[in-house]
């Protein structure tokens, strides 16, 4: 038991002294990669540095030209607003006038229609039926001359013929 017991001891010294060996080595690769960060951390940090001066003094110029513009655009929208709502208050009374207007023109159109069928139906009843009836009665009276006529020109024909006849008898 004794030497199993040495060897065991002796493998965990190995192990030991192994484990340290790694402890050591993972020690230095850190430290290697500390000051290879620290290096580009540092270079970093003077690149960025300027820049990030410039973006701080942008900002800070920019800042009251925003707030500026959100309050100008704030100021159009509300006039916007505004002019919209009246352009629609204008609007819907033009559509109401537009529609009373043509609802007289209607009225008035329908009115005008009456009156020129009740005139039309006066006109015929009290000026044309008596005018064809005088018409008529002046086409009787055109005829009965005109029969009396051909019956005085027949008779003088007539008689105009039998002279004729007595001289050529004579």
């Amino acid at each position: 038991m004794n030497t199993t017991v040495a060897i065991f001891v002796i493998v965990a010294a190995v192990a030991i002294v192994v484990q340290m060996g790694i402890l050591i080595a993972l020690y230095i690769g850190m430290r290697q990669t500390a000051s290879r960060v620290e290096g580009i951390a540092g270079r970093l940090e003077q690149q960025t540095s300027p820049l990030l001066t410039t973006a701080n003094a942008i900002l800070e110029d920019a800042q009251p030209k925003i707030a500026e513009i959100t309050s100008n655009l704030a100021e159009s929208s509300a006039t916007v607003r505004a002019h919209v709502s009246q352009v629609a208050e204008a609007t819907g009374e033009i559509v109401e006038r537009a529609r009373l207007h043509a609802v007289r023109m209607d009225e008035f159109v329908g009115n005008t229609m009456g009156k020129i069928e009740t005139a039309s139906e006066l006109l015929e009843t009290k000026v044309l039926t008596p005018v064809r009836r005088v018409q008529g009665i002046i086409a009787a009276v055109n005829a009965g001359l005109g029969v009396l006529r051909s019956t005085r020109s027949r008779r003088k024909a007539a008689h105009a013929g039998a002279e004729q006849d007595e001289e050529m008898f004579i």
